[in-house]
């Protein structure tokens, strides 16, 4: 059998790679070539589509540039051997602020904004601009995180761009959204998914089509299931069981329960048993005539 090579997954700001979003690569490439950078950019998209490492590849680009000469560029790419790379991915580079959720709590509070304060309204050091990279606004703890960042959106220097990480809009006040130029990561497709994967030597052909089932179109959570195969054997399991809904035994029930633990996430588990339950009802709707009424009320009943 050919070994299979884990990754390490390591920050978005080592990352010098970006899969699948040669469109929104272009635009930005235009907006710098025309000097028409906006204060704000809220990236938003589900989890581990590539919002933080294009941040991060953008932010390098608009550091580098020390005389504004952006007409001058060929592309977005700054090689990992460049300084402006390692300075930024190690986080020593004095135009650039990054806000992250504190190790512990997991959270973004108040005080960590507070910073921004000084670092918005002074010069720049090494470049004609300064970056703030905010991941993510669904971190934030209270009301007046949202309103400490409002306010600097609202009265902030024209060289200062702030990067805005969003998952999801659902807890982020309009008046912040309204103040930032909104652009849309949505999933990765799975043609340029199978085709990265493929090319690599990290997972097996019989769990391409299951890893691609579960990343949902994201690169970040592909890694995350690659790195744990819990995932794939519990897939293969609930599949074994979705699919003979009508003759598993209580032992058999209790089998693909155990191997719930601490090693996945409970969402995760959840999620694995929804995606096989879909995948039944598609199979039973595609067969038109052949429909099994009663089946079909048991996984909606299920998933309900």
């Amino acid at each position: 059998m050919k070994k299979i090579h884990k990754i390490e997954v390591r920050h978005p700001r080592f990352n010098d790679e970006f899969l699948g979003y040669k469109d929104i690569e272009r635009f930005f490439f235009d907006v710098l070539k025309k000097k028409k950078l906006s204060n704000a950019y809220i990236f938003n998209g589900i989890k581990g589509v590539g919002k933080t490492t294009f941040a991060y590849k953008l932010s390098r680009c608009i550091l580098n540039n020390k005389n504004d000469n952006f007409e001058l560029i060929d592309d977005l790419h700054i090689s990992k051997d460049e300084i402006i790379f390692k300075k930024v991915a190690n986080l020593t580079h004095p135009d650039l602020k990054v806000v992250e959720p504190d190790l512990e709590t997991k959270k973004i509070n108040l005080d960590k904004l507070k910073i921004l304060d000084k670092f918005a309204y002074n010069t720049s050091f090494e470049s004609n601009y300064k970056v703030i990279i905010i991941d993510s606004l669904n971190d934030f703890t209270t009301k007046k995180s949202f309103s400490s960042l409002l306010k600097l959106l609202e009265d902030c220097p024209n060289n200062c761009i702030f990067f805005l990480i969003s998952h999801s809009f659902s807890n982020i006040p309009k008046t912040i959204i309204s103040r930032c130029q909104k652009i849309y990561f949505k999933p990765i497709s799975e043609s340029i998914l199978k085709k990265w994967f493929e090319n690599s030597n990290l997972v097996e052909k019989d769990n391409l089509e299951i890893l691609l089932h579960l990343s949902n179109g994201s690169l970040g959570r592909a890694l995350k299931i690659i790195n744990n195969n819990e995932y794939f054997n519990i897939y293969k399991k609930t599949k074994k069981i979705v699919k003979n809904i009508e003759k598993n035994s209580p032992d058999e029930i209790n089998e693909l329960f155990s191997m719930y633990d601490k090693n996945i996430l409970l969402e995760d588990f959840l999620l694995i048993i929804q995606i096989n339950i879909i995948k039944c009802i598609k199979e039973l709707i595609l067969k038109k005539n052949k429909i099994n009424a009663l089946m079909l009320d048991v996984y909606i009943l299920i998933l309900i």
